[in-house]
């Protein structure tokens, strides 16, 4: 009977802890893939490199990039200017 007393509490402690886990790589998942939206530093980031190329002839600094896809034009529009003056 003693066992019995024992083993269930910990049967759901274990049970509580595993269903922590898994909420916590569902939630760190989700975050690592995209799925709350564009990055706007990786979108930056391709605009720095796109201006780069374009300052050495070799592109046209353009906006419309695929690491941007996703944002508010105004906001691609704000990181083009920060990159174009040196920010």
């Amino acid at each position: 009977m003693v066992s019995h007393q024992i083993a269930v509490p910990a049967a759901r402690a274990v049970r509580a802890a595993i269903a922590a886990v898994i909420v916590i790589v569902a939630v760190t998942a989700c975050n690592g893939n995209g799925i709350t939206g564009p990055d706007p530093a990786t979108c930056k980031a391709a605009l720095q490199a796109q201006y780069v190329k374009a300052q050495a002839g070799k592109a046209h600094f353009e906006t419309n990039l695929p690491a941007c896809k996703g944002l508010p034009q105004s906001e691609v529009q704000r990181l083009a200017q920060q990159v174009q003056q040196g920010r």
